[in-house]
């Protein structure tokens, strides 16, 4: 029968005022470390474990400054102490403000998109722009020119646009304000860049939690969340913030290098040892990981936990571990390489049942630093069990701590199609012109240029349909000249799909021809009508602003001529 378990004492003498910054109880000692699946605690359980144990927090920074120049990433650079600048203050501030800048537009870059396909991108943008006031005064169509195969272009239209209202509001040495709170004020500035700026530019204890921060703290503190779940994300937003400012001395070291040497040494952390996969043997902040401690209580007990904890007791903040979760993890730490063998393996019917069979199983010695010791094997009438080696049980370890944090459930990603229809014109020299269109300011791929297209209606989307819809789309196109009735249907070119984040679009590419008019006045201008478009020359096309998906369309006519 299951048993209610009992309150600890030091719970027990808690009241609302013992409820921390964090929104929990701070525990006079430590949690013991839960046992899943059940993973029965109290939300004291999440009270992070590096509060108390400043030895870990200096392993990571050390750790960081062992491999931060690894990457060779151009915007990481030593933090500038304005109390300790040698020369002109004018100049210093110059630099602190270039030292911002380049933080602001690489986090940007970096949102969705690998460090290595940044790297090139950001060392061209500031060869164009070196400062903020150069960004400012830059046209917007050579914005999005050389953000072109980055994607995501509303971002560059935002940190334009940031960057024209800094100056507008402040064009001192350094426009770039260093609050957290100030910087969100501007466009294409949150909560998470702004805290990069602040605290690696300038050097204040202002917290950041991305993709990779999150999965950091959520197994650190145990936490079986959905991260991008609001309550979960304030969590740990304050999680966050408490650590940087117990880290960095905050209040009373008002600036300094470590916020910023703190929270990227946490992002390098969660991008390259805690990973989706992580790597657990090679973490500087191992000792403090509630999720790498549960992986050993799992591969150490044999008995399910049945206790039951009092409702007021109970933690509101995880959700249920399913046990099947933990079993295809198991079976994923397996080598690859490992024979599988022709006969199904016949287990213990006593244990067939349990979780913790899954996972390789270690003495109650087994420390936190992943200093693994074997079993003896059992001769007491079961067959002679392998000894299972450091490696094996890394890896069950490995694949439990892979199960945080709550991998939310993948939303169904909306269905379009579309007739793109690239339209030539045929001068009388030989040569063509292409007709292109701008994109609205806002949405999606906003102010690009794109070649005509119309959406498919879901219900046909027949080859003949797709035809008709076309060339009715193109003579209805809203123009003074030329008359695009005129325009000839040539060929369907072929079918491409391109998948955004929300939208998976199957484009269908159509070619007309239209003969050159000696009548007509409008060819090589913009023409008029509702939408902005234009006629371009071939050799001028590869200098158009056109997203990726528009460039594989046009990658598809080339061979034409």
């Amino acid at each position: 029968m299951s048993t209610r378990q009992k309150t600890p004492k030091a719970l027990k003498a808690l009241t609302k005022t013992a409820v921390g910054t964090l929104g929990i109880p701070e525990p006079s000692t430590p949690d013991p470390t839960t046992c899943p699946p059940a993973r029965l605690h109290h939300a004291s359980y999440h009270w992070p474990l590096l509060l108390a144990d400043k030895d870990t927090c200096n392993a990571l920074l050390t750790w960081f400054e062992g491999v931060e120049e690894e990457r060779l990433m151009p915007w990481r650079k030593k933090w500038i102490d304005p109390s300790e600048w040698q020369g002109k203050e004018e100049d210093g501030k110059k630099e602190i403000a270039r030292r911002a800048y380049e933080v602001w537009v690489s986090e940007v870059m970096l949102q969705q998109t690998r460090v290595s396909t940044v790297i090139p991108y950001f060392n061209n943008w500031i060869s164009k722009w070196a400062t903020v006031q150069d960004l400012a005064n830059a046209k917007h169509e050579d914005v999005l020119s050389v953000w072109k195969g980055l994607g995501y272009y509303s971002r560059a239209t935002r940190l334009h646009q940031g960057a024209k209202d800094m100056v507008e509001e402040n064009d001192k040495d350094c426009p770039i304000p260093s609050g957290a709170q100030e910087l969100q004020k501007f466009s294409g500035i949150g909560r998470y860049t702004a805290g990069a700026i602040s605290s690696i530019a300038f050097g204040e204890a202002e917290p950041v939690l991305d993709g990779n921060v999150a999965r950091v703290l959520s197994r650190q503190l145990g936490l079986f969340a959905d991260v991008k779940d609001k309550k979960t994300s304030d969590f740990l937003w304050k999680v966050a913030d408490r650590l940087i400012r117990q880290v960095s001395g905050y209040p009373e070291t008002k600036r300094s290098a470590i916020p910023g040497q703190w929270n990227q040494a946490l992002m390098e952390l969660g991008s390259t040892i805690c990973t989706p996969k992580p790597k657990c043997d090679e973490c500087p902040i191992q000792k403090t990981c509630r999720a790498y401690a549960e992986g050993q209580e799992l591969s150490k007990r044999d008995k399910k936990d049945t206790r039951i904890p009092d409702i007021e007791d109970a933690c509101s903040l995880c959700e249920q571990l399913d046990t099947e979760d933990l079993m295809f993890a198991a079976e994923d730490c397996e080598d690859m390489d490992d024979p599988k063998p022709s006969k199904k393996r016949k287990t213990n019917e006593k244990n067939a049942n349990k979780i913790s069979q899954y996972f390789v199983r270690g003495t109650p010695s087994t420390s936190m630093k992943g200093e693994s010791t074997t079993d003896n094997p059992s001769t007491s009438g079961d067959l002679k069990r392998k000894v299972p080696t450091p490696d094996k049980s890394s890896k069950s370890l490995t694949a439990y701590c892979s199960l945080f944090p709550k991998k939310p459930v993948k939303k169904k990603v909306a269905e379009e199609e579309c007739c793109v229809c690239i339209i030539e014109l045929r001068l009388e020299n030989g040569k063509s012109r292409w007709m292109i269109e701008q994109r609205p300011a806002k949405g999606l791929l906003a102010s690009l240029w794109q070649f005509p297209q119309c959406t498919l209606p879901a219900s046909d989307s027949s080859a003949s349909f797709r035809k008709s819809s076309a060339k009715k789309f193109v003579s209805d196109l809203d123009l003074s000249e030329p008359d695009l009735s005129k325009a000839k249907h040539v060929r369907e070119l072929g079918t491409l799909t391109h998948v955004f984040t929300h939208l998976r679009l199957t484009m269908h590419v159509h070619h007309f021809t239209l003969d050159d008019d000696p009548d007509m006045t409008s060819f090589g201008r913009e023409l008029i009508g509702l939408t902005t478009r234009k006629w371009v020359d071939t050799e001028a096309m590869d200098g158009e602003t056109l997203s990726t998906g528009m460039r594989r369309c046009w990658s598809i006519i080339q061979p034409t001529f």
